[in-house]
């Protein structure tokens, strides 16, 4: 890794780090102690590999092998492992626009044995606004939802569909 890119790596983890920390205040003040946002690790991963074998799961990618060619060529990205206490609940992933004035949401999937007890959306979202503010992004964008219900949950959060990019957006 060269000097820069772990720089960036460094640099940026700290700014995550610190949104994480402040999603966590928040999380704790509303009582909702239960809940803990983190970066993902090497823990987060692991149990991530059990939704495999999960006969409810909707989608067919493989985070750990996904995450580390995105963190490699992300520096800059944005991620979350939201658990309920010690289950992961939810992973996700984003990554600012090339310009920096808008934040994607690449991927988020949440822990398909509990889809039905815990919504994650409204943590990442959360999450996502307070990244997005700290690096001066003005939009988010939420990428290829993978159904109408899914759009339409997300349409509750009040973001904009845009059929032409398969995308979901709200201006901050």
């Amino acid at each position: 890794m060269q000097a820069a890119h772990r720089d960036a790596e460094e640099r940026y983890t700290k700014i995550r780090k610190a949104v994480l920390d402040e999603i966590n205040k928040d999380l704790f003040n509303s009582n909702q102690r239960n809940f803990k946002a983190k970066l993902i690790d090497q823990t987060a991963l692991v149990q991530s590999e059990y939704w495999d074998y999960s006969a409810k799961r909707r989608v067919n990618w493989g985070w750990t092998e996904g995450y580390h060619i995105f963190k490699y060529r992300h520096p800059k990205r944005f991620e979350m492992a939201l658990w309920h206490n010690a289950t992961l609940v939810s992973l996700s992933l984003g990554r600012p626009t090339y310009r920096g004035s808008k934040l994607r949401l690449d991927f988020i999937e949440g822990n398909p044995d509990k889809s039905e007890d815990i919504k994650v959306f409204e943590y990442t979202f959360l999450a996502m606004v307070g990244y997005a503010q700290t690096l001066g992004a003005g939009e988010l964008r939420v990428m290829h939802p993978i159904n109408a219900d899914v759009k339409r949950y997300y349409e509750n959060f009040g973001l904009s569909y845009v059929t032409k990019g398969d995308y979901l957006y709200v201006r901050l």
